[in-house]
């Protein structure tokens, strides 16, 4: 009877080390799932951002589009912020104009438009959003800009 009573304290002594690892796991894996539900937060924060500058850079089209450009690339690297930016209160865009088509997509054909192009870039470094899109505007009667393309361009490298 005296040699059982040690391998019940020594059982006892595993089974507690092996719920102990248990509840160990179950607390990283609890982390884990934190720090992802944080990580996407902040994206769709970004993302709504990236959106919110784009409307921003509409209006600004509405009230003074720009000349025509020559060569309009869009930026090359506008994760950085490389170049001239307009500022608004959820980011940063550029407005080009792309020049006159009769070609645009979801417009009538052979209808002369416009098309601009809007890149807009959250407010936020962390998990920036890059949006861009392409508006018209009809050359014969002024409107409001249509948007007909939309795009997100991801980080590269």
């Amino acid at each position: 009877m005296k040699h059982q009573r040690g391998v019940v304290l020594l059982l006892a002594l595993v089974l507690s080390l092996l719920l102990g690892l248990l509840a160990a796991s179950a607390l990283r894996g609890a982390l884990v799932e934190t720090r992802l539900a944080g990580y996407l937060r902040d994206g769709q924060q970004a993302f709504e951002q990236a959106e919110a500058t784009l409307l921003a850079g509409e209006g600004v089209l509405q009230v003074s589009p720009p000349e025509a450009c020559q060569a309009c690339l869009p930026p090359p690297n506008p994760h950085d912020l490389q170049g001239q930016w307009h500022t608004s209160k959820s980011g940063y865009f550029v407005l080009q104009n792309l020049g006159v088509s009769t070609r645009a997509l979801h417009m009538p054909k052979d209808e002369p438009v416009t098309l601009y192009r809007i890149t807009a870039v959250s407010l936020q470094p962390e998990s920036r959003q890059v949006l861009e899109a392409v508006y018209a505007i009809p050359a014969a009667q002024a409107q409001a800009p249509r948007r007909i393309l939309w795009r997100q361009r991801l980080r590269e490298g």
